[in-house]
């Protein structure tokens, strides 16, 4: 082992490459490790996990309140829990998340532990049972009593927070007995959620078949038409990584995929380093190994000893990579937008046991081929000199070619990551939402005083109301095309006022009245099978709630803020202000926006304290469009953080191989001088050879990242179009990165003195 430490004293720049790319890969290797496995570790909560199923609508897992007490009869099904999410208000029109749960629900669902009390209490439609968290909040122990939207209950038990499970968290349970009155059993459709535990060994697709037996049998004119055209049945621990609708904890699975693919190409990066630099290396210790041989020392011991050196090497790096990932937490839970489970370093008996074998793996990869490459050799012939004539480099030329495959592929991608935001960024709205602030809420109180003490700040321009807007949220309505297949509407009712404040592109206007009128977008217009012969909408709406003229065709702005997945087909009702009981007021403003955002509230706060009214999320428009992308744009940002770190290691890589090549030609370009060569000649001949290699690389590379690039933008809406200028891009970056790290290292051989260098012969 002292020989080893000496040798890497001995070789500084070597040493400080090797371990430098390997504590980086490394630490962000264990980020991303832990972030993987901890998400994955939230559909392991519960032991049932394989053996319940959430049957529900498409793309959202709910059905009626009547539903799980018809299915009991079915042989494979074991038990049924159901779960209906209210929220009952507390105090001073504060809403709580709540649910309304049955016995079983508990019983299901070990993640909720009691703390004080037991399960049993919530068959009382009197009692509640409240999470650990609002106990502590509102300083409530079992036994005391709790009023909720006018209701007085008593406080039967106390649950642990359910963090980092698929559950969201809820802060009171009250008996799903108080809502029998309230709900229709087979209407109020996604009203309950049913969670169904299953017999061990039972078949999905028979339990599938008897559920949809069940559903054709109560819900006769609803399934297999419109918003129920199927039913879809989903398995506990698939719930993190379903599309939910937000009624669960959701995980992403493509941030996890990008986030391995990235991590595993950084890894990859770093073991070429070292391979790489380790068999360059070799021959340095070719004499020592000679020795041994001679000594006694057989060639597997030889081998073995390379393979241990490789593993302390990366045991040293893998500590400090686990000091570093340690403080990168932080950075790594914000680009990733605080996850409900965030990332940490975790010191448990598995983290230690997966840490250990990672030293181990790594270790072993990084040290197998040097190990190789040292015992290849016959003793005697490396002791007369025989080891450099007979070194051709040919696993570094090959682990050269895919540092730089490697390079290709990451710049590539990291271009076409922020390209796309930066189209995503600016995709044409076709309407004005700057400095339009919605504010949205609920009240049955009259809103006019609210609407008056507004229209009286100096920067209020105007003032109209709406139920969505472009960048708020609304629901969908189900009609007909016009040759009879259900379509869904992206739905928004606007008075007068909104719609002429957002200063859509009308590209058609059919003078309906202003009233009680549906406006298309170009896209649902023709989605619908209209033109401008035929734009009779009255047999093809099936709840416009009265609004069966149309008034015209707008170009279609963006409904989907995040610009990922699919696009609505947008209509928007002109309707009078007193039909939309249920709103935002939408306010144009000028000035400081910052001034504004604080005087609404101010004034809405005035309005808001002597009435019921409840407050939804209030914004500004265009923010809303750039909250969306904040996911896409931590992940990009994250992404392009390893992408950079990659190609560092590379170009350290890169340099180091550049003066060991410098190093290994310095005799022949000594030799080639004496006779003629001159720097100029000398620098260009190992220039030339070098950048041969880096040219393969891209032909290899660009195919693969032509084809990432097409995955990375294949889920987006508005997307990147005739980018090939970007693989041009990232080979004349490759190429000018690989040129200039051997620039130096070559021009500083060529430039030697040949009598000195062949003195050292």
């Amino acid at each position: 082992m002292k020989s080893y430490l000496k040798f890497l004293s001995r070789n500084k720049l070597y040493t400080a490459i090797e371990a430098a790319g390997l504590i980086v890969s490394l630490a962000f290797v264990i980020i991303i490790g832990s972030y993987v496995w901890q998400q994955l570790s939230v559909t392991r909560e519960n032991p049932y996990r394989e053996l319940i199923y959430v049957p529900g609508l498409p793309g959202y897992p709910g059905l009626t309140y009547g539903f799980p007490g018809v299915i009991t009869e079915i042989p494979e099904i074991e038990s049924v829990a159901a779960f209906c999410t209210v929220a009952p208000t507390y105090g001073q029109n504060e809403i709580l998340w709540g649910a309304a749960v049955d016995r079983q629900f508990f019983d299901l669902l070990p993640c909720y532990r009691f703390v004080e009390g037991s399960a049993d209490v919530i068959s009382s439609p009197s009692n509640i049972v409240v999470s650990e968290f609002f106990a502590r909040r509102m300083d409530l122990s079992v036994g005391d009593r709790l009023t909720l939207s006018g209701t007085e209950y008593t406080v039967g038990a106390v649950v642990e927070d359910t963090r980092g499970t698929v559950m969201k968290p809820v802060e009171a349970f009250l008996s799903i007995d108080n809502y029998k009155d309230y709900w229709q059993p087979f209407d109020n459709f996604g009203s309950t959620i049913c969670f169904i535990k299953v017999r061990p060994g039972t078949d999905r697709k028979v339990l599938y078949d008897k559920l949809e037996a069940v559903c054709k049998n109560v819900y006769p004119d609803m399934y297999g038409q419109s918003f129920f055209d199927h039913l879809e049945l989903t398995r506990f621990d698939e719930l993190f990584f379903t599309d939910t609708d937000n009624l669960f904890q959701h995980g992403d699975l493509r941030t996890i995929r990008i986030l391995l693919l990235v991590g595993l190409l950084l890894l990859l990066s770093s073991i070429f380093n070292y391979v790489n630099l380790s068999v360059a290396l070799t021959g340095k210790r070719a004499k020592e190994m000679a020795v041994r041989q001679l000594s006694g020392a057989s060639k597997g011991r030889i081998v073995g000893k390379y393979i241990c050196e490789s593993i302390l090497f990366t045991a040293v790096c893998f500590g400090a990579g686990l000091l570093l990932a340690e403080a990168f937490c932080p950075m790594m839970n914000r680009l990733l937008g605080y996850p409900n489970v965030p990332v940490r370093i975790a010191w448990a008996p598995g983290y230690i046991i997966a840490y250990v074998a990672a030293v181990l793996t790594v270790g072993a990869i990084c040290g197998i081929v040097p190990a190789l490459m040292a015992g290849k050799y016959n003793a005697l012939d490396v002791m007369k000199g025989g080891y450099r004539r007979k070194t051709k480099m040919v696993f570094s030329k090959v682990f050269i070619v895919l540092q730089n495959v490697l390079a290709v592929i990451l710049i590539a991608l990291a271009i076409t990551m922020e390209a796309q935001m930066r189209k995503t960024q600016h995709r044409p709205m076709h309407c004005n939402i700057t400095d339009k602030f919605s504010l949205s809420f609920i009240t049955m109180e009259d809103d006019t005083p609210l609407k008056d003490a507004l229209e009286r700040l100096p920067f209020v321009k105007r003032i109209g109301k709406c139920s969505g807007a472009p960048g708020v949220g609304t629901g969908g309505q189900y009609s007909t095309t016009r040759d009879g297949k259900d379509i869904l509407y992206q739905f928004y009712r606007m008075d007068s006022t909104a719609f002429r404040m957002l200063d859509f592109e009308i590209i058609e206007d059919y003078n309906a009245p202003v009233f009680n009128s549906v406006w298309f977008s170009d896209e649902s217009f023709a989605a619908t099978g209209l033109d401008d012969v035929y734009h009779d909408i009255s047999e093809l709406s099936q709840r416009t709630t009265g609004c069966d003229q149309l008034a015209g065709v707008f170009k279609a702005f963006p409904t989907n803020n995040a610009n990922m997945g699919e696009e609505g087909y947008a209509i928007i009702s002109v309707v009078r202000p007193e039909d939309i009981w249920a709103g935002s007021f939408l306010i144009e403003t000028t000035g400081d926006r910052k001034e504004a955002y604080s005087k609404i509230m101010e004034t809405y706060e005035e309005y808001a304290k002597a009435r019921e009214v409840y407050l939804n999320y209030p914004s500004w428009l265009d923010d809303n469009f750039a909250e969306a992308m904040k996911p896409a744009r931590n992940n990009m940002r994250l992404v392009e953080i390893f992408m950079l770190l990659s190609i560092l290691i590379s170009l350290l890589g890169l340099l180091a191989m550049s003066t060991y090549y410098a190093d290994e030609k310095s005799r022949d370009i000594a030799v080639r001088k004496v006779f003629g060569g001159t720097v100029d000649t000398e620098a260009r001949r190992s220039i030339r050879d070098y950048m041969v290699l880096v040219g393969i690389a891209c032909l290899i590379g660009i195919p693969i990242a032509v084809f990432a690039a097409q995955e990375y933008l294949k889920d987006f809406i508005f997307r990147l179009e005739g980018y090939w200028w970007i693989f041009v891009l990232a080979v004349a970056i490759t190429l000018a990165i690989s040129f200039l790290a051997v620039l130096w290292q070559t021009l500083k051989a060529a430039r030697a003195n040949p009598a000195v260098e062949l003195k050292k012969e």
